[in-house]
């Protein structure tokens, strides 16, 4: 009997996901990438023997729950990949050069904010507790479609506290919070403030941030982005699964109100059973699809939520040891530049000492990353370009040096990822990272991963959930397969039997 065949666009970690489940699940498929590698924006490259990480700093998951599950069966975890779980989430240090420090123990942190402001004690308390709350929440295995009345009713007594945090702070932003704490140190209060500052980050992101970081189940892989995709893409052609690297689709083909396959740019046809689009989602929607399948939903979202601002990362291997005891440390610089780019709030430095893979023995792997908008870079040509490059670096070398003193001197390479670089390589709209900001309105909220009417196709990634990252994309991709089992009525397995 001839198998179903599947195309995914984007080779992605979701794409990947949904390519594993795929395989596992008796399908024919075929991942379409336009980079030469698979991993999209989980990904690294080399410069001289020194590897720049461009992902993961931690992942939801890596102790237990469905995430846990679901990136075992995809290898992103195995017996062989060393999970390290910081003592320290990171510095944070204001304009003052006044810091606080955020552990990743829940009592400990407690701890230190009393020793900040001991007149403060019932705030803290009550900080923690909601955070011990919030961290109750389990995300599910399965796909919304296909959850249950019995399914709803046990997550919620599983979830209750977590869900009593959501409701009781729906509609706060992380500032609100703060201030409904009624903490009465000024200096604590700003501290703390510091953290996300004026932007309208929703405060139950945070609190669930913190509450996984309490229960260690938000570890970091050793071997960082390259090593998760490399060991999903191993998974997936050890399955039988196909990659088409460096090609690009140009269009989705429906026909009779059915995706039937995809046109690559070099005017190939590639015809399928069912097509999934784990790629960026304003250009499957908008490009792929030219804008002929909408929804209210998708309207609001596309023209209401607020994305990550695009970054420039900029890396450094260096000729020496550099120790800290903070890897990640995020400076408060509102007003300042580096380039042409006015920082709205911080920037951030990251210290991969922790990570052998990250660098040769003896020497050191510094990036920092800083918001930079999409806007500042859309029309630059190449010699202005190059030119806003140059003065990044030299502003850059300057943050290093403050930070890291003496070390300029031993920069062995140095290396620059623009917004424009982000879209080069994996096409994400307005070189926006990791999506949409998850805000009071949108944190519990997410996209259906079929549109209306159009059959036999699926959306995966994190263009579906407020706040993407890795763990929800690769949960997205199982989901998309547990969807395709359901319409070809046949048992969905998440393992190979």
């Amino acid at each position: 009997m001839e198998k179903k065949k599947i195309i995914i666009i984007g080779g992605g970690v979701s794409g990947m996901s949904v390519g594993i489940y795929a395989q596992t699940n008796g399908f024919e498929s075929q991942i379409i990438e336009k980079h030469s590698i698979a991993g999209g924006i989980c990904t690294a490259w080399y410069r001289k023997n020194y590897r720049f990480d461009y992902s993961i700093q931690w992942l939801v998951g890596t102790k237990e729950g469905a995430f846990h599950n679901t990136m075992c069966e995809t290898n992103i975890i195995n017996d062989q990949v060393q999970i390290i779980n910081a003592e320290i989430h990171n510095r944070n240090i204001a304009k003052d050069g006044s810091d606080l420090i955020i552990y990743t123990d829940l009592d400990r942190w407690m701890e230190y904010l009393l020793s900040i402001s001991p007149e403060d004690k019932k705030a803290i308390h009550k900080l923690a507790s909601d955070i011990r709350w919030a961290s109750h929440l389990q995300p599910f295995d399965i796909a919304p479609a296909l959850r249950t009345a019995f399914k709803y009713t046990k997550a919620f007594f599983h979830c209750f506290p977590s869900l009593y945090i959501a409701i009781r702070h729906r509609g706060k932003n992380f500032t609100q919070y703060i201030e409904s704490l009624n903490i009465k140190s000024d200096v604590l209060k700003k501290k703390l403030l510091n953290i996300y500052g004026e932007g309208n980050y929703a405060c139950y992101a945070f609190l669930l941030i913190m509450g996984w970081y309490f229960r260690k189940n938000a570890g970091y892989p050793i071997g960082g982005s390259l090593g998760v995709a490399e060991r999903m893409k191993s998974k997936y052609e050890s399955l039988g699964g196909e990659f088409l690297f460096k090609k690009e689709v140009e269009e989705i083909i429906v026909e009779n109100g059915s995706a039937k396959g995809v046109k690559l740019t070099d005017g190939t046809i590639l015809r399928a059973d069912y097509v999934v689009s784990a790629a960026d989602g304003y250009t499957t929607l908008f490009k792929l699809l030219k804008g002929q399948f909408k929804s209210p939903k998708l309207d609001h979202v596309y023209s209401k939520w607020i994305l990550f601002t695009s970054m420039v990362q900029v890396s450094f291997g260096i000729n020496k040891e550099l120790h800290t005891d903070y890897s990640i440390q995020v400076v408060q610089a509102c007003g300042e530049k580096i380039g042409s780019t006015e920082l709205k709030h911080n920037y951030r430095i990251l210290n991969y000492n922790f990570d052998p893979t990250m660098a040769p023995e003896g020497k050191s792997c510094i990036i920092i990353r800083f918001d930079s908008p999409y806007d500042l870079w859309e029309k630059l040509d190449k010699e202005a370009y190059n030119e806003e490059k140059k003065r990044i670096e030299e502003d850059a070398k300057k943050i290093l040096e403050k930070h890291y003193p003496g070390s300029s001197q031993h920069i062995e390479v140095c290396d620059i990822a623009t917004p424009l670089t982000t879209i080069r390589y994996t096409g994400a709209w307005r070189g926006s990272y990791e999506g949409f900001i998850p805000t009071p309105k949108n944190v519990i909220d997410q996209l259906d991963q079929r549109i209306p009417n159009l059959d036999h196709f699926y959306l995966a990634g994190q263009w579906l959930f407020p706040g993407g990252g890795i763990p929800p994309s690769v949960q997205s991709g199982k989901w998309a397969i547990q969807l395709i089992c359901r319409d070809e009525k046949r048992k969905f397995v998440s393992k190979p039997q």
